[in-house]
């Protein structure tokens, strides 16, 4: 599993959203096709990306036996340095305040789920134990137990077994599988945390789902593929297609997000031929190619994006 990432600054709420998912629909070829954990819970499936239903929690990513747990720095070596979290930093954030008190806040649910997007490459056991290890490293010993009592919970929440099955066309099933999501997450982490972690979600699925019951046409879904270039598209046609559905000012956007990934491509197609000639060349040895390669890189690329390089052609 891979991640790609992009950083840009979107001065609206909903085109960050919109141009976020965007990114992560263009970057995901390359990178693998990563499933984003952000949106839901285990059980049922997601609506129109708010929240109700989500990720499963399959027996693929169950702990391993305690033998076989790496512990936080060879997590860290696995993931940062040789996976896919080479070359970014964690989101969210451990919601300390000054006075050094652990304070509900929506930080630490986007916290524990960039940790979690790291399950295929290592366990949940050890997410947990790199989770406890970095708390401790930024705030003690105290606050790391406390973080990491909420990640069980918050953990037990994304692999709850649901009673009420979501259906997606039956919209008689949408309130049901609400009801008991949003009971369940109080009763879990309390009444403070689960608001911290979820009124957004829970505020904009009663919108859509009260404006869907009014008979008025529903909002652009952010979930829904963003139309995008491709060969023999008529740029014109898709920059048409997104000022159609969400505005001139995210048809902008996108349209510079795409510039940004065409001249990565073009680069990154030029370091993978420089690569493919050094490797050819049967005058230079093993360690000469990757000196050769790695002063390219240091040429033509900055800080981050020279990890991504290295970690995408393997060099």
């Amino acid at each position: 599993m891979q991640v790609r990432i992009k950083w840009m600054v979107v001065s609206l709420a909903a085109v960050a959203v919109l141009v976020g998912a965007w990114v992560v629909q263009r970057g995901g070829a390359e990178w693998g096709g990563v499933r984003l954990l952000g949106g839901g819970e285990a059980g049922h499936g997601q609506a129109n990306g708010w929240g109700l239903g989500g990720g499963d929690a399959s027996p693929a990513v169950a702990a391993p036996q305690a033998e076989q747990v790496r512990t936080p720095e060879q997590v860290r070596q696995r993931l940062f340095r040789e996976g896919s979290f080479a070359g970014t930093e964690p989101s969210g954030e451990w919601c300390v305040s000054t006075d050094k008190l652990l304070k509900p806040c929506k930080g630490l649910r986007g916290r524990f789920e960039y940790y979690i997007l790291g399950l295929g490459e290592v366990s949940i056991a050890e997410i947990r134990g790199l989770i406890h290890d970095e708390a401790r490293i930024a705030h003690g010993d105290k606050l790391a137990t406390e973080i990491t009592d909420l990640f069980d919970k918050y953990w037990k929440i994304r692999t709850y077994d649901w009673k009420n099955q979501f259906v997606q066309n039956d919209r008689n099933t949408w309130m049901p599988v609400f009801e008991e999501q949003r009971s369940v997450r109080r009763q879990l982490l309390g009444q403070a945390w689960a608001e911290a972690f979820y009124a957004d979600d829970e505020k904009n699925f009663l919108a859509y789902f009260n404006q869907l019951e009014s008979g008025q046409a529903p909002p652009p879904d952010v979930g829904e593929p963003v139309p995008q270039m491709a060969a023999g598209k008529d740029p014109a046609a898709v920059r048409a297609e997104r000022a159609a559905r969400y505005g001139e000012d995210a048809a902008d956007r996108l349209e510079a997000v795409d510039k940004q990934w065409e001249e990565w491509d073009r680069r990154l197609a030029a370091a993978r031929s420089e690569w493919e000639r050094l490797k050819a060349a049967n005058n230079l040895s093993d360690s000469q190619r990757q000196a050769e390669m790695q002063r390219y890189v240091d040429e033509n690329f900055q800080d981050k994006d020279k990890i991504r390089v290295k970690a995408l052609l393997k060099y």
